[in-house]
């Protein structure tokens, strides 16, 4: 046995063991969890949304640049990010890890005790999935939670007229992203740069704003910001039969983001992975939720509007022709 004993020496059923230790015991009504063939949970009477995210080495992320507490925390919110698109509330979830067996054990174990802290914070138990061999480091989660809203809340529901809300600040991870990719060293980065990849390590899933902005008013579309908001409004409006129309003055970028980067617009634009929450609602609607906002949490900005589809989107005020976000297929 190593000094820092690796997966290869703990095997499966003992890395089992220890990932029940960690994530502790189930709350009563998981009648089945860890350690069993499948999870059996008892649930409430309402609508189950289910959603499941994955994230894999060399595409989403570097593990050089990617510890395992930052990966589960990335993982966990990107999952949770889609829970918060549908205002659903976070109850359950299944995680499947791949890892080569001369990972640390110190490696998984780390990686655990941040899902079992984030289990308080965000809601979401974890009761079962899968460890397997892999060639490289995967994680694919998938989440259930319970709709609040009294009716689905699609992605393809914006009208024409729709104001168009985001919440947070935009480009804030294609910064941070961008940093890493540079290469330069942890201690030269300014404060800013700093801030920004944390933004890219560590988003953070909308869950309580997208409670609080259903409890005011109920948006006719919603979604969130994982590929940037060029592509997700693409989809959007594709799944609506729609257009749209953006301010680019009105794009929210922080003031870390302005100092960083001289192309904070495009990047506020075409960045992915803020996972902040794109939603449409009536001019009412949107004025109604605008006052009663509360920005202590987080901004809310009205970016644009909807518009008939013969229009298409455009972007008023951008840099010259602005490209579309992140395409998982594209090279």
């Amino acid at each position: 046995m190593h000094d820092r004993p690796l997966l290869r020496d703990l095997g499966e059923f003992g890395l089992h063991r220890r990932i029940r230790e960690i994530l502790g015991a189930h709350s009563p009504d998981v009648w089945l969890g860890l350690g069993d063939d499948a999870a059996v949970v008892r649930t409430r009477s309402g609508a189950l949304v289910i959603t499941t995210d994955a994230m894999v080495e060399g595409i989403h992320f570097k593990p050089e640049w990617t510890s395992a507490p930052d990966l589960a925390y990335k993982a966990l919110a990107s999952t949770l990010s889609d829970l918060a698109a549908k205002c659903a509330v976070p109850a359950y979830g299944v995680i499947t890890l791949g890892l080569p067996p001369d990972t640390p054990v110190r490696w998984t174990d780390e990686f655990y005790h941040t899902l079992a802290e984030l289990q308080q914070e965000w809601g979401m138990e974890v009761i079962g999935g899968d460890t397997v061999r892999s060639p490289l480091i995967l994680v694919s989660i998938t989440a259930f939670g319970y709709q609040e809203s009294a009716q689905p809340l699609s992605i393809g529901g914006a009208q024409a007229g729709d104001r168009i809300l985001v919440t947070g600040t935009l480009g804030d991870a294609a910064a941070g992203l961008r940093i890493l990719l540079g290469g330069a060293a942890p201690e030269t980065w300014t404060p800013a740069q700093a801030a920004l990849v944390r933004r890219f390590r560590r988003p953070t899933p909308r869950l309580r704003e997208a409670l609080d902005i259903l409890r005011t008013a109920v948006p006719h579309s919603m979604t969130d910001i994982s590929d940037g908001l060029a592509r997700d409004l693409v989809k959007l409006c594709e799944a609506s039969g729609t257009g749209a129309r953006i301010v680019a003055a009105h794009l929210p970028c922080g003031d870390d983001l302005r100092s960083a980067c001289e192309s904070y617009l495009s990047l506020a634009w075409q960045g992915g992975e803020d996972y902040e929450l794109l939603l449409t609602l009536s001019p009412a609607a949107a004025e109604t939720l605008l006052k009663s906002w509360d920005p202590a949490r987080c901004a809310l900005t009205d970016v644009g509007v909807i518009t008939p589809a013969p229009e298409g989107i455009r972007v008023e005020g951008g840099p010259g022709e602005w490209e579309e976000g992140f395409d998982h297929f594209r090279v």
